[in-house]
């Protein structure tokens, strides 16, 4: 277990056999399924030297935790207590405040999630969060006061979840909110529940109403999710011991396990314009896939995007099978105006930004899982907002459009032209006209096209799926029928699983077929 109670540690010497000694046992523990990542890597001072490495169990701030898990650089992990198990992940702009965080194995937290302290109630508590074994936590999800998340569960964007205990294999849906008053007494989902969109839920008398019990197709979806998060772990993780030349990579000249001069240092590599992570499971470099990639093409080359275009026009066909491309692990963005992205912000991998865009603080474009983001000139994207895709699909809005603070935009999807997003809205799978705005709060799910102003708060999604909504959600509800320009997307996500057909696009196709 790793624990975070000393933060002034003064960090002890390791030379290159106890680093290689060290290294090699916590690799072979993992890979034997070891219940918790044992080995911390903390890099300090200057990365090239033995002086500028060490190993400690007793404080973990970033960077690789042995050879398959990885807390990003930008997150603040600020509990007294913390742990994280084997091939698990920490994003971008986490962060964990309050007493204790401990994270399982194969776990991980997206961009802009947040653990708080308890405040509003009669009985505070200090922010005390378990995820349990193989769950993961989406974009922009607050947990507050104690919170206990069983195994393979997931919690879905924008939603919060506070003084409460989720139970194995459920999965709390968009926009939902369990909102417990007492962290000694809090509410319980039982276990394989399906916690509906927009649930508003105060105490155990509510739960009932508000759940069912998971359609397998979602179900498969959180797998799904598990396995595209346990892949990235392990990329990040591989990317940063290239940039800082560290296990099993090295700074010696002339070794073919060193990535050369050419290729980004830590400070680079995790800056604003932010390289790809590795995958083998990325297929070529466009949203349609050229071919698998293998643990035969890594290379310390870097490829920038497939462009786009702009949205309602053809998807690209993606790089020939036998091009450089195609097996591409390292993809860079291409922005026009990088002076324009803030430099608390995150821009990473398969990102075409145009001349103009315009990308606030702690905000995440994350073309790792699908590098095919495209964002047109002079859109304006706000702070703490991300932007995300399943894989083999795109992300592509247009000119002049404003996006505000914590919205998350998730592909596949399209944004006209002069569009406005409110604060807090998600947007995963649709099309969205000219002109339209999207009012705070809101959500649109699904394969639909809204050619109309969604009103603030409002739940949108494809027809055949109204039971998705919570009961207790009182704002405006509306379904609308599924159109092909993106329902072609939600059928490539569905067959992304090896053909099984397992994939996000199932959700909707489970129901609709």
């Amino acid at each position: 277990m790793l624990n975070s109670d000393n933060a002034q540690d003064t960090p002890p010497k390791a030379n290159r056999r106890q680093l290689l000694k060290a290294g090699l046992a916590s690799a072979a523990a993992a890979s034997a399924g070891a219940a918790q990542a044992t080995l911390s890597l903390r890099l300090g001072g200057d990365a090239n030297t033995d002086e500028g490495r060490y190993l400690g169990h007793s404080r973990v701030r970033s960077g690789p935790v042995g050879f398959t898990s990885f807390i990003h650089p930008t997150a603040k992990i600020q509990t007294t207590q913390f742990s994280i198990g084997a091939q698990s992940l920490i994003e971008g702009f986490v962060t964990l405040n309050g007493a204790s965080a401990r994270i399982g194995n194969a776990t991980n937290l997206q961009d802009n999630d947040r653990l708080l302290d308890y405040t509003g109630g009669r009985i505070p508590a200090r922010g005390d969060l378990q995820i349990g074994d193989g769950s993961f936590t989406a974009h922009g999800v607050t947990f507050i006061g104690k919170v206990r998340i069983g195994d393979a569960s997931g919690t879905v964007i924008n939603a919060v979840v506070q003084n409460a205990r989720v139970g194995d294999a459920s999965l709390t849906g968009l926009a939902a909110r369990i909102l417990g008053e007492d962290p000694h007494r809090p509410i319980d989902i039982p276990d394989a529940s399906l916690v509906l969109f927009g649930a508003r839920i105060r105490s155990q008398a509510d739960v009932a109403a508000n759940i069912i019990p998971i359609p397998a197709p979602f179900s498969l979806f959180a797998s799904d999710v598990d396995q595209e998060n346990l892949l990235l772990a392990r990329g990040y993780n591989l990317l940063h011991r290239a940039a800082s030349r560290t296990l099993p990579f090295s700074a010696e000249a002339n070794s073919p396990r060193n990535p050369g001069a050419n290729f980004p240092d830590v400070a680079t590599a995790f800056g604003k314009l932010s390289i790809a992570p590795p995958t083998v499971s990325r297929r070529g470099t466009g949203p349609i896939p050229a071919r698998q990639a293998t643990l035969g093409d890594l290379s310390f080359e870097t490829f920038q995007p497939f462009p786009l275009g702009a949205p309602g026009t053809p998807l690209p066909n993606g790089p020939a099978p036998d091009s450089p491309e195609a097996g591409a692990r390292f993809i860079r963005p291409r922005v026009a105006s990088p002076e324009l992205v803030d430099n608390g912000a995150i821009v990473l991998g398969g990102v075409e930004l145009g001349a103009g865009v315009v990308v606030g603080p702690g905000a995440y474009l994350h073309g790792a899982d699908s590098p095919s983001i495209g964002i047109g000139a002079r859109t304006q994207i706000g702070r703490h907002s991300s932007v995300h895709q399943l894989t083999f699909t795109s992300v592509r809005v247009g000119t002049d459009v404003v996006i505000g603070n914590r919205v998350v935009l998730h592909g596949p999807l399209e944004i006209g032209n002069r569009v406005r997003v409110g604060d807090g809205a998600v947007l995963f799978g649709p099309r969205i006209a000219d002109g339209v705005t999207i009012g705070a709060g809101a959500v649109v799910f699904g394969p639909v096209e809204v050619t109309r102003d969604v009103p603030p708060g409002a739940i949108v999604v494809a027809a055949g799926n109204e039971f998705l909504i919570a009961p207790s959600h009182n704002a405006a509800q509306a379904s609308l029928a599924p159109v092909a320009s993106t329902r072609t997307e939600w059928q490539l996500a569905g067959d992304s699983g090896g053909g099984c057909s397992c994939g996000a696009g199932a959700l909707l196709f489970h129901f609709h077929s």
